[in-house]
């Protein structure tokens, strides 16, 4: 079989009833989908730093998939918003709009502060940072630390940041790669929203940040940022960390009258503020969107991943972002979601739905001209989600589907 685009043959039409067998994973020795039947319909995944993966169910109940069976960690999530994880936690928004903590076997949850329904969460050693929604409907960063054996809000951030925000520790002198890239590294967050500069409307709703904001985690007052000058916003929910010249960068969306354009944003000279470090040719027509994805080395976009697909490949020469075209008919997001990057990556290998989202291509970023080939089988609900996981000793991604099923998928890397 050529790796160099390696189609994974996923039958994923059948009802979930089980774990595989024995029988299973010899058939996911060839690149056959498996099914994980998890107890109920599931609506999150999250994988942890020690490769467990973790769901949320639709009825708000947090599983984790062991080898032949699914193990109930606790109960009361939003089902709607996304979990974090770390430093032996698991934080996510409870059903009631509080924050929702798994630490050592116990569930606590907080009354307050009120968390906005669809920002993400993060995970410090010894804090959290959440977004809070306030009555007046804007939206800011707080950190939460341990005080009498629970949690207590311990800082705000004064300015308001991006209602479905997803802060990230992102340190712009990490190492260029790995896992620990960014442990040192301080709180990172769209800012400056607004439901008038740019309306388009596709990731959710049409409010859309003007800032990307570094704060410091402990007391989150401004360390560095980058303001975009009208008509322009960023036109995404949270940045994608990657290797920059030595040091760390962030990928991200800039959008204006021609549309979005890839961009990386960077730390100036100064170190006290970010800068663009390099952009690619915009689209040409407002309105229209670019998802990117990365593995922190290798950069994608897929250009217009609701109307066409185009699969573009990015490096920097001259300053700029040139791309190439190694692809079409693929999508990483679905109009309306605030899952931006629906793919996973697997060493080189690339894994993303087809335009209708019912099929899987698994593409070597490495290659130059990557082959066009039959997708796979086409599954029985759109795939809502992807991560990276390793089942046992095989590498592979989880497939998450709007249904509320999730099947395994063995990649060949």
């Amino acid at each position: 079989m050529d790796r160099r685009l390696w189609i994974a043959t996923a039958v994923l039409c059948s009802p979930m009833v089980r774990f595989a067998d024995a029988a299973d994973a010899q058939r996911a020795s060839v690149g056959v989908a498996v099914p994980l039947s998890a107890p109920a319909p599931l609506a999150q995944l999250h994988v942890d730093r020690q490769g467990r993966l973790l769901a949320v169910s639709r009825a708000g109940d947090l599983l984790e998939a062991r080898t032949n069976v699914w193990k109930a960690l606790g109960a009361g999530l939003d089902p709607a918003a996304p979990i974090a994880s770390g430093h032996g936690r698991v934080v996510g928004r409870s059903a009631n709009g509080g924050v929702w903590v798994l630490e050592s076997g116990r569930v606590q949850v907080l009354d307050t502060p009120r968390l906005a329904p669809r920002a993400g969460m993060l995970v410090l050693a010894f804090g959290i940072i959440a977004v809070a929604a306030e009555r007046a409907g804007t939206h800011r960063v707080v950190r939460l630390d341990p005080a009498g054996g629970a949690w207590a809000e311990s800082a705000r951030f004064a300015e308001p940041v991006l209602p479905d925000a997803r802060p990230m520790q992102f340190d712009p002198a990490g190492a260029a790669l790995g896992p620990q890239a960014d442990d040192d590294g301080h709180v990172l967050v769209f800012g400056a929203p607004s439901d008038t500069r740019y309306r388009h409307g596709v990731l959710g709703d049409a409010v859309e940040p003007a800032a990307l904001i570094l704060l410091e985690r402990h007391g989150l007052r401004v360390l560095a940022r980058i303001d975009l000058p009208p008509p322009h916003v960023f036109e995404d929910i949270a940045p994608r960390p990657i290797a920059w010249r030595g040091a760390r960068g962030l990928l991200t969306v800039r959008s204006g009258p021609q549309g979005a354009q890839l961009c990386v944003v960077a730390l100036a000279a100064s170190q006290d503020r970010f800068e663009l470090a390099a952009v690619a040719e915009p689209i040409g027509t407002a309105h229209r969107w670019l998802s990117p994805s990365t593995d922190g080395r290798r950069l994608l976009a897929v250009h217009t991943p609701h109307i066409g697909g185009v699969l573009h490949r990015h490096e920097l020469q001259d300053g700029r972002l040139h791309s190439q075209v190694i692809g079409r008919g693929i999508s990483n997001h679905a109009i309306g979601q605030r899952d931006l990057d629906v793919s996973a990556w697997v060493g080189s290998s690339w894994v993303v739905p087809t335009q209708d989202r019912r099929r899987l291509q698994i593409i070597d970023a490495d290659e130059q001209s990557p082959a066009t080939v039959a997708p796979s089988t086409e599954v029985a609900a759109p795939i809502a989600r992807l991560v990276p996981w390793h089942r046992g000793r095989r590498s592979g991604v989880a497939a998450l589907l709007a249904d509320g099923s999730l099947w395994w998928v063995p990649v060949q890397d």
